[in-house]
């Protein structure tokens, strides 16, 4: 047990609205996970109630007890009527926990208290409190702002980052831990560590091809694209009118001779005469000479001339030259997907051809003695291959060349022998089922007879029985059967590393909202959750579970925008907590 004067103390101060309690609970959470026994304190408005109307404590108090002591073998509660109240003090308070085990204590509030503080600063609510304080380490906010020097600054979400602060300043980052951290079964990877790892062994593709541009939809781009031309090649007009020197206007206007057109495509040749116009379209090169395009709307025809009003200046309604692209200018990145919008960009500049990453050649299998493909009749306890449907649309999104292995039964020789076929013709393969450690489940044996297995289970729900391997040198991803774990897997994991492996560079469609329900868990494994994208209180972008009974089902998948990843360390999600999510392709 600590000293009370040897306890560390950090406040998290702020405005009302801030957000303190929420990222308090946050970072309590993380702290708990660690086996620390963390206290709160909180200093709350002047006449808060904690009771209800009708309940025995409240009823004692208004009969006259005071104080009221409320005691179980769980719990205990003391509520105190103060005669004389005035502003607590925080070692008052501190002095009320007694001789308690206790290795941090966090509080809200108590801002002209001079105990190291966190200040939350949100938009809209006012300036900081707490700049010139000399006891201020660290600011949380929305956005960069100016500090004094030594003031660290964190995203007002980054619960973890606050945590590894606090036990920083505290001492207590390298202090023996009270309590067991969240269990995790032995050789259990956290999804972060298997990111890692899979990361390490799916090094990006470097070779690369030339494609006609008709061929190039869906490729990733192999090298960085510069516009080999200046658009516009030379001025054109930006809309309808009449091409015109700007000297020859005068301040009220002047009577032109309009003596030809131009348009896209055919221009106007030769030079023009004095006092002359000529009629020119959208798109139309310049006349030689003009350097003004005065819209028809401003204009009076008479017959072969033409009334142009004046006061426009030089270049008026005029693309100039270089004025969308310039040359040597950088149009894409290598890794990009091309798309609509990029062939679009590929064909203005005149590319007949462009280098891309060849397609990855990935085999799909799926095992299991239930599974039945579509059209066939089901008998008793047989299902349909929902998996392999869902695996073959989406790795076939991702723009592989996909080699589907059909379905084989949990047979380790027929397993061994469609293996062995697939490996010969592709450079990556997906199975699903067979990778736990069940009687019949033959993949994870065969790759741990060949001592291929690279990677097994991660502590995540669902999808824990994970395996990444090779199987005649080539990557290998084996799936769960469960199809909320096919799902969920896929789109975290296993489709951004083949998007890696073929050199596409990550969209970053990932993202931190809000969530609208309170989310209980189980600490120490992170848990997928599938979601709406929906707006929140303030018209903010939230998270809402599509369901709370089956979190990443194969059902609330299916209308799914987000798919949340509730953090490891924590045991429940508060209404308002940030969570990371991930978005779906629709």
């Amino acid at each position: 047990m600590r000293e009370p004067s040897a306890l560390p103390v950090i406040a998290f101060v702020g405005r009302s609205g801030a957000g303190k309690t929420t990222l308090l609970c946050s970072v309590v959470r993380i702290l708990a996970s660690k086996g620390l026994r963390v206290a709160a304190i909180k200093h709350a408005h002047k006449g808060f109630e904690i009771d209800y109307p009708g309940k025995d404590s409240m009823r004692l108090r208004e009969a006259g007890a005071n104080p009221v002591l409320l005691v179980s073998p769980t719990r205990r509660a003391w509520v105190e009527e103060l005669v004389h109240s005035k502003e607590p003090e925080l070692a008052e308070a501190i002095a009320l926990l007694g001789p308690r085990r206790i290795d941090l204590l966090l509080v809200e509030g108590f801002r002209a208290e001079g105990v190291p503080k966190i200040e939350l600063v949100a938009p809209g609510l006012g300036p900081p409190f707490c700049q010139d304080d000399p006891a201020l380490l660290a600011v949380a906010s929305e956005g960069a702002l100016s500090l004094p020097t030594g003031v660290r600054s964190f995203d007002r979400n980054d619960a973890a980052g606050v945590a590894g602060l606090i036990l920083e300043t505290s001492g207590l980052a390298a202090s023996r831990r009270r309590g067991q951290p969240p269990p995790q079964a032995k050789n259990r990877l956290s999804l972060e560590d298997a990111r890692r790892r899979l990361g390490e062994e799916m090094a990006p593709s470097q070779t690369e091809e030339e494609v006609t541009l008709s061929q190039s939809a869906g490729r990733i781009l192999a090298r960085e694209l510069l516009s080999p031309v200046d658009l516009p090649s030379a001025p054109t007009a930006a809309m309808d009118g009449y091409a015109v020197r700007a000297s020859l206007l005068e301040e009220g206007g002047a009577e032109f001779r309009v003596v030809g057109t131009a348009a896209a495509g055919a221009p106007f040749s030769g030079s023009l005469p004095e006092a002359s116009c000529v009629r020119i379209f959208t798109g139309a090169l310049l006349p030689e000479g003009t350097d003004l395009v005065i819209a028809q709307e401003a204009a009076l025809l008479r017959g072969e001339k033409v009334l142009l009003p004046g006061g426009f200046p030089s270049g008026e309604n005029v693309r100039l030259r270089g004025e969308n692209l310039i040359r040597g200018q950088k149009l894409l990145s290598a890794g990009t997907r091309i798309g609509p919008r990029a062939l679009a960009l590929l064909a203005a500049i005149g590319s007949e051809t462009v280098c891309v990453r060849p397609r990855l050649r990935v085999g799909l299998l799926c095992t299991g003695k239930e599974l039945r493909p579509l059209g066939e009749p089901l008998g008793p306890g047989e299902v349909y291959d929902s998996n392999r449907v869902f695996l073959s649309a989406a790795l076939r999104e991702l723009g592989v060349e996909l080699t589907d292995g059909g379905i084989v039964d949990d047979d380790p020789k027929l397993l061994e022998e469609r293996l062995d076929f697939l490996a010969e013709r592709v450079d990556l393969l997906v199975t699903t089922g067979g990778v736990s450690v069940g009687e019949g489940d033959y993949v994870g044996k065969l790759l741990t007879q060949r001592d291929a297995v690279v990677l097994r289970q991660i502590a995540v729900k669902p999808g824990r029985p994970f395996l990444f391997g090779r199987w005649r040198g080539k990557p290998f991803f084996g799936l769960p059967g469960t199809p909320a774990a096919v799902f969920v897997l896929f789109y975290d994991l296993v489709g951004a590393l083949i998007r890696s492996q073929m050199g596409e560079v990550p969209s970053g469609a990932r993202a931190r909202l809000p969530t609208l329900s309170r989310i209980r868990k189980r600490a120490g494994r992170t848990e997928y959750w599938a979601g709406r994208l929906v707006s929140g209180p303030r018209g903010e972008p939230a998270f809402a579970p599509v369901s709370l009974a089956d979190a990443a089902g194969f059902f609330p998948a299916a209308s799914a925008d987000l798919l949340a990843l509730l953090p490891e360390e924590s045991d429940c999600v508060e209404v308002g907590e940030a969570v990371e999510v991930v978005f779906l392709p629709k």
